[in-house]
């Protein structure tokens, strides 16, 4: 059986999206999507956009629909990969993004690019972040923002300790934890 989601704005609205059969992965409801982009607003249009963890490459496929200018998924399993391939050209929208079949700790140490809007959905069993949190301030442009999808066993400020990043704002949705993160003042 496939699993699906829909884009739920932009140019790409209500185009389905394929879900990858990934033991763990989780499918966001419409009004976790919908939460999240009107909580980054304008901040989308003509940004370069990351979505770290891609799975289906719904988040970024999202951002690219409502107007960013460009989104790099990365994402280690093969499945994904495949997956975030078929969304895209399901959208129109592979002109505008590049994909990155690789460990997403070992990508974002190495890259030299920066982003204005980084989506971030690790598993949520992986409850140590201080290392990727650290490089994803390395490659976020000054007033972008992170959207981190975490569960409540999460310690997020914890795993902030240290870096130049804090938390602006968080929000519960069933299981799942949105916390917004930026560079504090």
């Amino acid at each position: 059986m496939d699993i699906t989601t829909r884009v739920t704005s932009g140019t790409a609205k209500n185009r389905k999206l394929k879900i990858p059969d990934i033991e763990g992965i989780r499918v966001h409801k419409d009004v976790f999507k919908q939460a999240l982009f009107n909580i980054i607003g304008e901040k989308i249009v003509n940004a370069n956009c990351l979505d770290l963890f891609a799975g289906s490459g719904s988040a970024g496929i999202e951002a690219l629909s409502r107007g960013a200018k460009h989104c790099d998924f990365v994402d280690h399993n093969k499945r994904a990969i495949t997956t975030i391939q078929e969304n895209l050209s399901t959208c129109g929208l592979q002109d505008l993004a590049q994909i990155f079949h690789s460990d997403c700790i070992k990508y974002i140490a190495n890259i030299y690019k920066k982003y204005n809007v980084i989506f971030c959905d690790p598993f949520y069993s992986d409850l140590k972040h201080k290392f990727l949190l650290k490089n994803l301030a390395e490659i976020l442009e000054k007033g972008g923002l992170i959207a981190f999808s975490h569960s409540k066993d999460l310690n997020l400020e914890e795993q902030l300790i240290g870096t130049s990043l804090k938390i602006l704002q968080s929000r519960k949705y069933g299981e799942s934890f949105l916390s917004i993160i930026g560079f504090g003042k």
